[in-house]
Formats: C-alpha cells, sequence, structure tokens
C-alpha cells in the first residue's frame, strides 16, 4: 500500500512541476511570439497571396488536376509546422544564455520534460494554424479539399513531431543566438525548397524529385497532400517520417545542454 502511495504521490507531483513548466514556457513565447507570428499569421498571408494567384489563374497544376490552392494548402501547412519549429533554437537558446535553462538544471527535471513542455506550447500553435489554414482555403478561396479524417489525424500529427524533433535538434547542437539565428535560416530555406513551395517535386526529374519527396518536409507535405485529396498517405512518406522522427528526438534528447 506504501508502495502504491509513493507512486501515486510522485506521479502527483511530476504531473504538477509539468503543468508549472508548461506556463513558464507559456508566459515566455508570449513575450517573444515569433512562433506566432511566423507559424500562424505568415502561412496565412502566404496562402491569400496563393489563393488570389490562383483565382486569377483558375487552370490546374500540371498534370495534376489539381488548381493552385489545392495543391498549396498543404504545402503551407507543413510551412507553418517548419516556420513554428525553427523558432524553438531561437526560445531555448535563449533561455540557456541567460541562464534559465541552468536554473532549472538544478531541479530534478528531466531534459525529455522540459522539451516537452515546449512542444505541447507548439503543438497548440500548430492546431490553430491548422485551423485557419483549412478555414481559409476553404471558405475564402474555394479549395476542393476531400479530408479523409484517419488518414489526416495520422499524417498531420506526424509531420508535426517530425518537424518539431528537427528543431529541437537545432536547440541541442546550436550553442548560442548569434550562431541559432544564422543556421535557422538556412535551414528553414532549405526545408522550404524541398517541401515544393517553389517547385513542385511531381514536375521534376530524379535524383532531385526522390530527394525532395524523402526530405523531412518533402515527406511531409506528401503525406498531407495524399490525406487530402486521395485519402491515404503512401506508406514511404510515414515510414520516412517515422525514421525522421526517432533520429531527430535521439539526438535531441542525448547531445542537450542546460549550459
Amino acid at each position: 500500500m506504501s508502495g502504491s502511495r509513493l507512486d501515486e504521490s510522485t506521479i502527483h507531483r511530476l504531473r504538477r512541476q509539468f503543468v508549472e513548466l508548461l506556463k513558464v514556457q507559456g508566459k515566455l513565447a508570449l513575450r517573444e511570439p515569433l512562433a506566432l507570428l511566423s507559424g500562424v499569421a505568415l502561412p496565412a498571408i502566404l496562402l491569400a497571396v496563393f489563393g488570389f494567384i490562383g483565382q486569377a489563374n483558375p487552370e490546374t497544376v500540371g498534370s495534376t488536376g489539381l488548381t493552385i490552392i489545392d495543391v498549396w494548402t498543404p504545402t503551407i501547412l507543413v510551412l507553418s509546422f517548419i516556420f513554428i519549429s525553427v523558432s524553438l533554437p531561437n526560445t531555448l537558446v535563449r533561455d540557456r544564455e541567460i541562464g534559465w535553462l541552468r536554473r532549472i538544471s538544478t531541479t530534478p527535471l528531466h531534459p525529455s520534460r522540459l522539451l516537452g513542455a515546449q512542444l505541447v506550447i507548439d503543438l497548440i500553435l500548430a492546431a490553430a494554424a491548422v485551423l485557419i489554414v483549412i478555414l481559409e482555403a476553404k471558405l475564402a478561396f474555394g479549395a476542393s479539399l476531400h479530408v479523409q479524417i484517419l488518414p489526416f489525424a495520422v499524417s498531420l500529427p506526424l509531420s508535426i513531431v517530425e518537424l518539431f524533433a528537427l528543431g529541437l535538434v537545432l536547440v541541442a547542437l546550436l550553442p548560442t543566438q548569434t550562431v541559432a539565428q544564422p543556421v535557422a535560416g538556412v535551414v528553414t530555406f532549405g526545408l522550404m525548397f524541398l517541401s515544393g513551395l517553389w517547385v513542385n517535386p511531381a514536375q521534376l526529374g530524379d535524383p532531385l524529385r526522390t530527394i525532395m519527396y524523402y526530405s523531412p518536409s518533402g515527406a511531409a507535405v506528401k503525406a498531407v497532400l495524399d490525406s487530402a485529396f486521395n485519402g491515404a498517405p503512401s506508406y514511404a512518406a510515414l515510414l520516412t517520417m517515422a525514421v525522421y522522427t526517432v533520429i531527430f528526438g535521439f539526438i535531441a534528447i542525448r547531445y542537450f545542454r542546460w549550459e
């Protein structure tokens, strides 16, 4: 009995610590709302730009049979996840520089809980971005989304976790904000290109098309696009994202530094 009560008290204490950590990380996120602006507001603006382009050019994209707004809605969803994920280095590396992470390190808190709390905050932002982008695409620009709930419910969270895990890798490896900002910028533009923002992979030949499809952002876009129109994402895209998630998660936890 005593062991059971101890386990329950320990679980309750850990849960309370995690909730308090969530509150602190939420307040810090509101003070410097980079993820909110880049991950929620910017994708909505980008979607409006592509929406107006699509209205001026109603032709389908290549041989896809889809309009511009149809093709770019899933892409912009993934872009919102990219923007949120690359804001992680600015947030957590800053916290490490100002000594906040060092203070936390004096507690029995495991790095995975701190990273988990930040992940929850960013998941909330990602959920807001998904809701805004889909409603804007459907109601404002008439995107012909035919979302299958189960495939969409698998591909979308997996793409979010995969890209956020990549952001945490940058947090673990980059020492200062001075380094983090330009590196995060380079990673962002690389992921944007590989996602097919400027050139659709279907319009390219191998090996570039294969590289894009099996990149972190390219696999995410393909899975979300298939879920939105074709009913089910390819197993290759899902497996690619799962492998990236495991690798990125291991690196992030293994090399995370408090100071």
